[in-house]
């Protein structure tokens, strides 16, 4: 990384030198002019002032030009060529290189036209095109041969085996490696040996294979400490302490970097010194620890201020902005940045002001500020694409495809990506092919094409494992896993995930381990599975605590809260959110403080307890707002509407979330802008309000329709399905179901689709209700029988515990309509009420189990109005004692909506009762009329509210108050506030 500061002599002494030189140089017609300017030069380059240093080469070499000494003008084509290189402008450098291999040829000057090979190899592979580099290497090697020169032979393996290990070709460079450490062995040459090891320690870790690294490091640091090498023992210290960082066994990296600086302090090497101060803080900001690393970070900028190293000082401002953006202190990123810029500009360093710009794309970026990003993302590569930097070109291709991906701009990403890609293979760059290709799957998961999007993790995984990379393997075997998971195919995912761990043991990386142990405890809670789910969270969280990793402990805290509230277990998932809280507090986290807020505000908020819910969504979103996150004050605003829903006010939730419309359409981001209309037809929906539900409804999908977004399109028909099922056009919601299914079916949602099945046989099973003619209801519960069916099937195939709990309870209430149709003397009937009762229990059971306490509340009404208005099931204290049932829990749980409905059904019960003359039956009646009314009047659900009047004006008629009786059981399945959203 050119970013890595270098240790360099003290900039004082060659100015004292240069300044002596130049006060010479003032004497006329002095003899020693051109050896001078090229002493000049020569302390300019030491300084890395290069362009300082070309000038002087420049005026060295005229002088030497007019003199005819050909070969001190080829010495000076070497060096120019040198500086050109050091400063990245590769096109300058190889010209000047040519112009220095010219004069040696025809001096023919064998050993330098061997050097001059070698340069150029330099030059291409400094430029990143890797195979003229290795031709020039071997060029250089072969020479060397025939002059026998073993020493320089062994340089250039040497120099082949490091561009083989930048070129990402391990085996390749171990060859090559292995025979410059075979010829230093023959020639007794013991730093060398050293050196062989070192850089078999650099090949291994590049590789991933970090045993071998370390073994290869501490043979050379003990050879070079036999040798009393103490520059060089500091600078395998260093190299050890990269490795463990690498592994992520961060107390070793940060002991060997410790050692490294003690001794660079006992050499009174000050750039070395600076260095380590540099080390340290990127090590502790890899640890996540970063007040320990700013503070390092600040150390070695001092210090390299001191010693008036700009290119240094620059690099400090570059790593305090890189820690800052890593922290969520976007605003410290950016001001750090804009000073490295300033000096970049200042000193004429076009390929870090490329950089610079490319850092100031990545912190807007990680701001949610992708306006910003992409300018600084293009400005960076129109740089890099002047200076014909192509690998550099192709990163900002890259990042370019990453923001437009985060932005939801999924065309525009694939775009960039695909042209990072063919760059990539004309440079023949193999790893980076591979990461392309797992660039472009992210990029069709997000965008829901799962199909291409496994396509390309396969391509990327079979790349990696032909270049025996891994640790990539396993990286795509995770994202294979993760991209199974959302597609909800689970036993792929777990498959895939189970593969990434078994090569993370293998490899003993233990943090990647810890991962795998939680995308494990993430499949199983998405499955439905908790009892596994948290389990694996537990040995993730023991993992990263072991590690001393706390962000990741933190983390998975967070995780097992989120698990426990997805199970309704509320307290237990408060008491584990609060740890996360804790220790987001201490590492002064603010980003994850606020997400820490929201998350106890959606558990409390699925508890019942909105006022704290609400209390903590608002400090979530007033800290985003200090940090400056608007898309995470939209999405706060967003939960804030969905909790003010799910407590039935209804005028707040569509206020707040008109609020978060606003800022997405200010960010123009617009999935998210489709989503928000969604929300406010969930809202409109929940209100009664079904004509504003549905024009909210339709805006969401011909939005996500224009961003080619079908999941989201399949998601948008079965909401508007459920606001006509909800008006009772039973006809129009299977018909926009059955589009849903076929959206569903193209994208291969297996889970979807059997939700889609399960929601048109409910409907049949309500327009059966609905329908006066026996044969032609019998018909539609035959169809309704083969949808749920169909459901059933594809949910146990796929272990579908969730879909499988309403499938059994659709199927029960199924049944019951078959009974309201049959006789009472039919033969079925014994057999058609222990299936309706075998179902429903089974539904509630797996509901239970899955923790689903206010949705099995609600499914336990529609069974109990099945008990109160099929004739043959007619068991009125069965109904009471369900309704009560539920009413209890919806009282638990401060659910008004679903309160008002199970009194309106604790009132028709007690109405039928009255038919029975039984005692005080039509006052409870009246009673929980007149509750139900009060209830629906505060939530301004107006259609309920003329319903309740009616009833309640028919109490006194016993006729007219048992009218009611064909509405159809269990007309709910809204979706709101179940499992079954977006």
């Amino acid at each position: 990384d050119h970013r890595r500061p270098r240790s360099c002599p003290r900039p004082d002494k060659y100015d004292q030198a240069i300044e002596i030189l130049e006060e010479i140089n003032q004497q006329p017609d002095s003899p020693l002019k051109g050896y001078i300017a090229w002493a000049i030069a020569t302390c300019y380059r030491k300084k890395e002032d290069y362009d300082k240093a070309i000038a002087s080469y420049q005026e060295s070499l005229d002088l030497n030009q007019q003199l005819g000494n050909q070969k001190n003008v080829a010495k000076l084509w070497y060096w120019l060529a040198n500086c050109y290189r050091l400063s990245r402008k590769y096109q300058q450098a190889l010209d000047c290189q040519l112009k220095d291999l010219a004069i040696r040829q025809q001096l023919d000057d064998q050993p330098n036209i061997a050097n001059a090979y070698y340069q150029i190899g330099r030059i291409y592979e400094s430029w990143g095109q890797y195979e003229q580099a290795i031709a020039y290497y071997q060029q250089s090697r072969d020479l060397y041969q025939q002059l026998d020169k073993q020493k320089n032979v062994a340089n250039q393996w040497y120099n082949l085996a490091d561009c083989y290990r930048d070129w990402g070709r391990y085996q390749q460079a171990l060859d090559c490696e292995l025979k410059d450490l075979a010829i230093r062995q023959q020639l007794d040459d013991q730093p060398n040996i050293a050196d062989a090891y070192y850089q078999l320690g650099r090949i291994y870790q590049a590789w991933g294979k970090y045993d071998q690294a370390i073994a290869y490091h501490q043979q050379s640091l003990e050879l070079y400490d036999q040798l009393d090498k103490q520059k060089d023992v500091a600078n395998l210290w260093y190299w050890l302490g990269d490795c463990y960082r690498l592994s992520s066994e961060y107390q070793q990296a940060v002991d060997c970097q410790l050692k490294t600086l003690a001794i660079r302090q006992q050499l009174d090497d000050q750039s070395g010194v600076a260095n380590a101060y540099w080390k340290l803080g990127y090590m502790y900001q890899t640890w996540g620890k970063y007040e320990n690393a700013i503070a390092y970070y600040q150390q070695s900028l001092d210090l390299y201020q001191h010693l008036d190293l700009q290119q240094n000082v620059a690099n400090q401002w570059y790593w305090l902005a890189d820690c800052y953006r890593n922290w969520g202190k976007y605003q410290q990123a950016v001001d750090c940045e804009l000073k490295e810029l300033a000096i970049r500009q200042q000193l004429d360093d076009q390929p870090n002001i490329a950089d610079a710009y490319y850092q100031l794309g990545k912190i807007y970026k990680a701001w949610d500020k992708y306006d910003q990003a992409i300018a600084y993302h293009q400005q960076s590569r129109d740089l890099y694409q002047q200076l014909d930097l192509q690998q550099n070109v192709a990163n900002q291709w890259y990042w370019l495809a990453d923001c437009y991906r985060n932005w939801g701009k999924y065309q525009q990403a694939v775009d960039c990506e695909l042209k990072d890609l063919a760059i990539r293979q004309q440079l023949d760059e193999q790893p980076r092919i591979a990461l392309a290709y797992y660039q472009l799957g992210i990029i069709y998961q997000d965008w829901g094409q799962y199909e291409n999007a496994i396509a390309y993790y396969q391509q990327s995984r079979d790349l990696y494992d032909q270049l025996d990379l891994q640790k990539n393997v396993a990286n795509q075997w995770y994202n294979l896993a993760v991209c199974y998971g959302d597609w909800g195919k689970y036993q792929q995912a777990l498959d895939c995930q189970l593969k990434d761990l078994a090569i993370r043991q293998q490899l003993d990386e233990q943090p990647r381990i810890a991962l795998a142990y939680y995308q494990l405890g993430i499949i199983y809670q998405d499955w439905g599975q908790y009892e596994n789910a948290i389990a694996f969270h537990q040995q993730s969280l023991e993992l990263y605590d072991q590690l001393d990793l706390q962000k990741n402990v933190a983390n998975q805290w967070y995780n097992l809260a989120d698990c426990y509230r997805n199970w309704g277990k509320y307290q237990q998932a408060v008491d584990c959110q609060l740890k996360d809280l804790e220790m987001r507090q201490q590492l002064d986290d603010q980003k994850n403080i606020a997400d820490a807020y929201y998350n106890l505000g959606r558990i409390y908020q699925g508890w019942g307890k909105y006022d704290q819910a609400i209390a903590y969504h608002q400090q979530s979103l007033e800290l985003y707002d200090q940090l400056d996150l608007q898309k995470n004050v939209a999405n706060q605003w967003s939960w804030l509407a969905d909790c003010y829903l799910e407590s039935g006010n209804y005028q707040q939730a569509v206020d707040c979330q008109l609020k978060t419309l606003a800022i997405r359409q200010q960010l123009d981001d617009q999935p998210r802008i489709a989503l928000a209309y969604y929300q406010l037809g969930r809202i409109y929906e929940s209100w009664g309000q079904y004509e504003n539900a549905i024009a909210s409804y339709q805006q969401s999908r011909e939005l996500y329709d224009q961003l080619d977004l079908q999941k989201n399109v399949a998601n948008q028909w079965r909401w508007l399905a459920d606001c006509y099922r909800e008006l009772g056009d039973y006809t129009k919601a299977i018909d926009y179901y059955q589009q849903s299914l076929n959206l569903h079916q193209q994208l291969g949602q297996n889970e979807k689709i059997a939700n889609r099945y399960r929601k048109i046989g409910n409907s049949q099973r309500l327009l059966a209700t609905n329908t006066p003619d026996t044969t032609q209801a019998l018909h539609l519960l035959s169809q309704g029988e083969q949808s749920i069916g169909q459901a059933i099937e594809i949910s146990k195939a796929n272990d579908y515990k969730a879909n499988q709990a309403y499938n059994y309870t659709a199927l029960g209430l199924l049944y019951s309509e078959h009974l309201r149709r049959l006789p009472s003397n039919h033969p079925t009937l014994p057999e058609q009420i222990e299936q309706f009762e075998t179902n429903y229990t089974m539904g509630l059971r797996l509901l239970s189990e899955l923790g689903e306490i206010v949705d099995r509340a609600e499914e336990i009404l529609d069974i109990s109005r099945a008990y109160l208005e099929v004739n043959v099931l007619e068991n009125l204290d069965r109904a009471e004692a369900l309704a009560m049932e539920s009413l209890q829990i919806f009282l638990d749980y401060n659910r008004r909506k679903l309160e008002a409905s199970a009194r309106q059904l604790l009132g028709e019960i007690y109405l039928r009762r009255v038919e029975g003359n039984q005692g005080n039956t039509k006052a409870r009646a009246y009673q929980f009329f007149t509750e139900s009314l009060e209830l629906y009047r505060s939530l301004d659900i107006q259609g309920k509210v003329i319903e309740l009047e009616q009833q309640l004006k028919g109490i006194g008629n016993r006729e007219s108050g048992i009218g009611n009786r064909e509405s159809g059981i269990g007309n709910r399945e809204s979706g709101i506030g179940s499992s079954d959203n977006l």
